[in-house]
C-alpha cells in the first residue's frame, strides 16, 4: 500500500473548521501519525486536493519568515489551506456573512465564495456552455450588489438560488448558467 494512502483524508480531517499552513499541516500529520511524512507526499496529496477542488488556498503566513524584513522568496510552507465550501448550507452562511459589520469576516467569506464563483466559471467554460465577456471579480461583485439591492423577500429568494447555483448539488451548474446570463443581460 502506497505510503499516502490515506494522507488526502487526514489533510481533509486537518482542515475541517480551520485553515492551516502546509508548516502548520506536515507538523501535525507527523505528530498524529507518528510517521516521518515526507515533503513530497504531502505536497503529492494536496495538489490532488487542490485539483479535485476539496481545498483551496486562502491566504499566506508570513510568520514562517521569522522577522526577516526583506523577503526575495517565496516559501511554500507558507501557503495556507481551506476547505472548499461546496454544500448549499455552507454556501448560503457564507453569502450571509457578507452583511457583517465585521471587516475581515466579510473579507473571508468573500474570499471564499469567490473561490466558489471561480470554480463554477471553470466548470462553464470546460464545457463551452459559457463564455466570460467579463473580469470575474466585477461579474461576482455586480452579482451581489444585485441580490443586495432587492427587497427583502426578493433577497432572500435571490440568495437561496445564487447559494444553490454555487453548492455542488444537482443541477446547481445550469442555474448558476442563468443567473450570469441574467447578469450580463443586465449590463
Amino acid at each position: 500500500m502506497p505510503k499516502n494512502y490515506n494522507m488526502k483524508e487526514i489533510i481533509l480531517e486537518l482542515l475541517a473548521g480551520k485553515e492551516l499552513s502546509k508548516k502548520e499541516l506536515l507538523e501535525k500529520i507527523r505528530k498524529e501519525s507518528l510517521r516521518s511524512t515526507s515533503d513530497k507526499t504531502l505536497n503529492e496529496s494536496l495538489m490532488m486536493l487542490l485539483k479535485e477542488r476539496k481545498i483551496y488556498i486562502t491566504n499566506y503566513d508570513f510568520s514562517i519568515y521569522d522577522g526577516v524584513k526583506r523577503i526575495q522568496s517565496i516559501k511554500p510552507e507558507g501557503i495556507v489551506f481551506g476547505l472548499m465550501k461546496t454544500d448549499f448550507v455552507e454556501i448560503e452562511t457564507l453569502i450571509k456573512l457578507l452583511e457583517s459589520d465585521d471587516v475581515e469576516i466579510v473579507r473571508n467569506a468573500s474570499s471564499k465564495l469567490k473561490q466558489n464563483f471561480r470554480n463554477k466559471i471553470d466548470d462553464l467554460t470546460s464545457r463551452d456552455s459559457f463564455v466570460v465577456v467579463e473580469d470575474l471579480d466585477t461579474l461576482f461583485n455586480k452579482t451581489i450588489f444585485y441580490i443586495y439591492s432587492q427587497t427583502e423577500d426578493q433577497k432572500r429568494i435571490l440568495i437561496n438560488k445564487f447559494a444553490w447555483s454555487l453548492s455542488n448539488e444537482e443541477g446547481a451548474v445550469n442555474l448558476f448558467e442563468d443567473i450570469l446570463n441574467y447578469m450580463e443581460a443586465q449590463s
